[in-house]
């Protein structure tokens, strides 16, 4: 983490000091109700000067416990727009999907599992919430795009705090600029407009 100049490092800064500030705030807010498993903020910067960069290192958060997750509104109400995520236990199917539905939605969710029946179950459920649910099994596994990449082909983003529509590429972006008609004629009229 650090200058991206430098070869080694795979992990930049974020945009400017007003982003890092708050991330730096969220993460705050959301220590208080759940646990740091790994604290990125204790991996030294390389080639970078930590008072002038923007850097944060991926941080993972967490709960040891269902009860933990449903006893935190912060993990579910919060999102730090950072290298932050939070590990949130459940005790079955139906309690995963009553904390993912307090999360508001997201962008895209991902299914893991080699239950055809289960993971089609699950993404029905998930649909409503999110813009684009990314359902991984065995036999798509080493072929699929990954959770997070934006394909011009891919509806990415959706209802509630996923963007409220959808974040755009490829053809469906130029649909803002472009400005359609239908015009119905007779092919002698048509003929002219070819």
């Amino acid at each position: 983490m650090g200058n991206p100049r430098n070869e080694s490092v795979r992990m930049g800064a974020l945009v400017s000091r007003a982003q890092l500030n708050a991330v730096r705030e969220g993460l705050a807010h959301l220590q208080a109700q759940a646990e740091t498993l790994h604290d990125g903020a204790k991996h030294a910067l390389v080639d970078a000067d930590p008072a002038v960069a923007c850097c944060v290192g991926p941080t993972l958060l967490g709960t040891r416990n269902a009860a933990g997750s449903d006893a935190s509104d912060r993990i579910h109400d919060t999102e730090v727009f950072g290298p932050v995520a939070t590990l949130v236990p459940y005790r079955d199917t139906a309690h995963a999907l009553q904390l993912i539905a307090r999360g508001q939605g997201s962008l895209v969710a991902s299914l893991y599992g080699s239950d055809a029946e289960a993971l089609a179950d699950a993404a029905i459920e998930l649909a409503p919430l999110h813009g684009r649910v990314h359902v991984i099994s065995p036999d798509v596994a080493a072929l699929h795009s990954g959770h997070g990449n934006v394909m011009p082909q891919s509806l990415h983003g959706g209802p509630g705090r996923a963007g409220g529509g959808e974040e755009l590429g490829g053809l469906r972006a130029l649909n803002f600029y472009h400005r359609r008609a239908a015009i119905q004629a007779s092919t002698a009229s048509l003929n002219h407009l070819a």
